[in-house]
């Protein structure tokens, strides 16, 4: 595993994840002619930037620590940036919003409390990434505000939620689990 490469291709398809946010939002606020599906078109390459980093990072041997800090960072500002201009133009539920970003924020923070307990980065997991996957796609409904889908993202919108919080309870087993090894590990010691 690559220790202290930063500047790797899949690194790069990371923090490029944050970056097309920028566009993405100019296109959703701008009135203009179909802007919130050129605004969706852009969210969907940061999603397929999300599905490649990784694929990248494994056939290139570019898996490193910054990786695996800088790929969850990037799906949190971009799933964030998305639920909070929705939020904002009244598309989706504040309640919503906070369930997606108080997740994001716990797990994260947990993560660092756990980097500096331990000294371990703890890698995504499986549960998140399809929630988040899951996530991605309900959001395309109320970004493009088609009233004829509205039962499919009332669908989508419960499932995601059962989804983040299922994931929810993976990682808060891992964070324990992960805690507790280390300190039997430094109490053997």
């Amino acid at each position: 595993m690559m220790q202290g490469r930063i500047w790797t291709i899949s690194n790069m398809l990371s923090l490029s994840r944050i970056v097309l946010m920028l566009p993405a939002m100019y296109f959703f606020v701008t009135p203009m002619t179909f802007h919130r599906e050129i605004a969706l078109l852009i969210i969907l390459v940061a999603v397929a930037t999300d599905a490649l980093d990784g694929y990248v990072a494994r056939i290139r041997n570019e898996v490193s620590e910054f990786g695996k800090i800088i790929d969850p960072l990037a799906d949190k500002v971009s799933v964030a940036v998305v639920v909070v201009m929705l939020t904002i133009y009244g598309d989706i539920p504040v309640w919503f919003t906070l369930v997606v970003l108080g997740r994001d924020v716990i797990i994260f923070l947990a993560g660092l409390y756990v980097k500096q307990r331990t000294g371990i980065i703890l890698p995504s997991l499986m549960s998140g990434k399809v929630a988040v996957s899951i996530l991605a796609l309900t959001l395309v409904f109320p970004v493009l505000r088609y009233p004829s889908l509205e039962n499919i993202y009332q669908f989508f919108l419960w499932l995601t939620l059962v989804l983040l919080g299922y994931s929810f309870l993976v990682y808060a087993q891992r964070f324990f689990s992960t805690l507790r090894e280390h300190h039997g590990q430094s109490n053997n010691s």
